[in-house]
């Protein structure tokens, strides 16, 4: 039966070749080792001989000795330089060659015995020669090299045929292995098939444990692909998802520089940004507003990102490129206008405080340079220290707004929040501020109902009714009257008013007086010791506590403050 599968063909010609160049090595080693066997137990027989006639040659007693030997054995002595002195089957050795240059003689004369299997000059057949060498010379025992000692000397077949055999059988057992593992690839292969066709759900019996497991593991191997290719889609999924969600702009590039995926923000940024309308993303890396993300792309440094600011009409964008090792890249483009004004906002604000702080610190060190380095009268001391000290608690009102501020910026979290009278708290801020009020002749009048009450952080909620009456006494004049009113309320948000009767301000400045650090005049403001934070920390309060703020000029000529808060 054919071998379906050209792997366990070839393993079995491989084996079957192997196997075959073993046995015949095999049976040439035992077929020689075994001839040589033969032929040293008969040139041990032989060297018994010489011994015997070496003995009996001394002694001399050699001719009785040579009629007891063997028929077929012939005896020769030799001297040293190769003359025949005694030959058994020679009639007359006078007549006889030298023998110094036979071959057992050579050989025995270095190595005290020698052997040669050659054709007799003197006899003319071949003879089997053993040579042992004395001191004086050389006896040399041979037999016929004939038919007879040719089987002697000749190896057994008996091996040859077991080793025949032997790969017989061997040639069996591996073509009846192979079959089997024939069968089990053949099996396997149907299944990588099946595999490759998606078919991979059905049970294949393989046929063999260990391959049942491989078809198992590449069975399971396979669920985890696909399980992990379904996983890779659901993640793309979402993340395209979240790209189309995304307020940036975002394209995919491949290695071709050709677009794989653009999101729709990147396809309208993309048109505000170039110079004339495209319909394919990717021609805006053509542009020349462009020009820095594609010197980027086409270089080949190291650098895998790159970040450009591009203003056009009147906004501002930037554009990010990003290369990844494999030669694709992605380029996104974000409306940043928003931060950027933030960021310059940030600027100005520290700038802002810079200034402010400049503003105390230079006139305390006016006033103490004053009194270390010249002699004044004790009132003119006395008024300078004065002076300090107020600047100082100028500083420490700054400091304090500044850490207010900079806390309402963080989440809501941030503060602690509990049920708070808003009645209470004016009456709080009227006994804080009631010697002042008193001083300027000025009056406030809380017209919150005992019962009002919201969910808030109470520090804040002061804050606010606090700057607020706080800025009117700096600012509005003497004699006024500032009042409170909760005017409106639903089931989410408390309204309330708040004026006073004092100067009030332009008009045009009133979208600006919650802005940090503006002040209306700049002179009187700061004269005053305001620290221009009041009502940007009123607004900033106001707005974590869920409301809204707007001011306008009251009927009386004042400043009213309309605000809201959640309940």
């Amino acid at each position: 039966m054919k071998l379906q599968t050209k792997f366990t063909r070839r393993l079995f010609g491989w084996i079957i070749l192997v196997t075959a160049l073993f046995a015949t090595s095999l049976v040439v080693v035992q077929q020689r080792s075994e001839a040589q066997y033969r032929l040293n137990l008969l040139t041990s027989k032989l060297d018994s001989y010489n011994e015997l006639i070496s003995k009996s040659f001394d002694l001399g007693h050699l001719d009785s000795l040579v009629s007891d030997l063997p028929d077929e054995l012939r005896v020769t002595i030799i001297a040293n330089d190769g003359k025949v002195l005694m030959d058994n089957e020679a009639g007359s050795v006078s007549g006889m060659e030298n023998h110094d240059k036979r071959p057992e003689l050579r050989e025995a004369r270095f190595n005290k015995h020698g052997v040669a299997k050659r054709k007799s000059a003197t006899m003319d057949r071949d003879f089997l020669y053993y040579a042992t060498y004395y001191d004086d010379y050389y006896i040399r025992t041979a037999l016929p090299y004939d038919l007879e000692l040719q089987q002697k000397l000749k190896s057994s077949r008996v091996f040859i045929y077991v080793s025949i055999t032997f790969f017989l059988l061997m040639a069996l057992f591996v073509y009846l292995l192979t079959k089997r593992y024939d069968r089990m690839l053949t099996q396997l292969n149907k299944l990588t098939k099946q595999i490759a066709d998606g078919d991979y759900e059905q049970d294949i019996d393989v046929g063999e444990t260990e391959l049942d497991d491989v078809s198992e593991q590449l069975l399971r191997i396979l669920r985890q692909k696909e399980d992990a290719r379904h996983k890779i889609e659901n993640a793309k999924e979402r993340l395209i998802q979240h790209f189309k969600l995304s307020h940036v702009g975002i394209a995919l590039f491949n290695m071709a520089h050709s677009v794989e995926y653009a999101n729709a923000h990147f396809i309208q940024y993309a048109n505000l940004l170039a110079s004339s309308p495209i319909t394919d993303a990717g021609e805006l890396i053509e542009d020349p507003l462009m020009l820095p993300i594609k010197h980027f792309i086409e270089d080949k440094s190291e650098e895998q990102h790159i970040s450009i600011l591009i203003p056009k009409g009147g906004k501002t964008y930037e554009v990010k490129a990003l290369k990844s090792e494999y030669g694709s890249f992605e380029i996104t483009i974000e409306d940043i206008t928003e931060q950027e004004k933030n960021r310059q906002l940030k600027q100005e604000m520290t700038s802002n405080i810079m200034h402010e702080i400049r503003t105390p610190l230079t006139s305390i060190r006016g006033y103490l340079e004053t009194l270390n380095f010249m002699e004044l009268p004790e009132d003119k001391q006395k008024h300078f220290i004065e002076k300090a000290y107020d600047q100082t608690l100028r500083l420490s009102d700054l400091m304090k707004d500044i850490g207010l501020l900079t806390k309402l910026d963080e989440p809501s979290r941030a503060f602690e929040f509990s049920t708070v009278s808003l009645h209470q708290i004016v009456e709080e801020v009227r006994v804080a501020f009631l010697t002042k009020i008193n001083e300027k002749g000025d009056k406030l009048q809380n017209n919150l109902p005992e019962d009002l009450q919201v969910k808030g952080n109470e520090s804040l909620l002061y804050s606010i009714f606090q700057n607020l009456v706080e800025n009117s006494l700096r600012y509005a004049g003497e004699g006024i009257e500032m009042v409170i009113n909760c005017y409106h309320q639903d089931e989410n948000h408390l309204f309330f008013s708040y004026y006073d009767t004092g100067k009030g301000v332009d008009e045009k400045q009133l979208s600006r007086i919650f802005e940090r650090f503006y002040r209306v005049d700049e002179g009187r403001t700061r004269e005053s010791g305001g620290t221009g934070l009041g009502l940007s920390i009123v607004k900033n309060s106001i707005l974590l506590h869920g409301g809204e703020v707007e001011a306008r000029i009251h009927s009386s000529g004042g400043l009213e403050i309309l605000f809201n808060l959640h309940k």
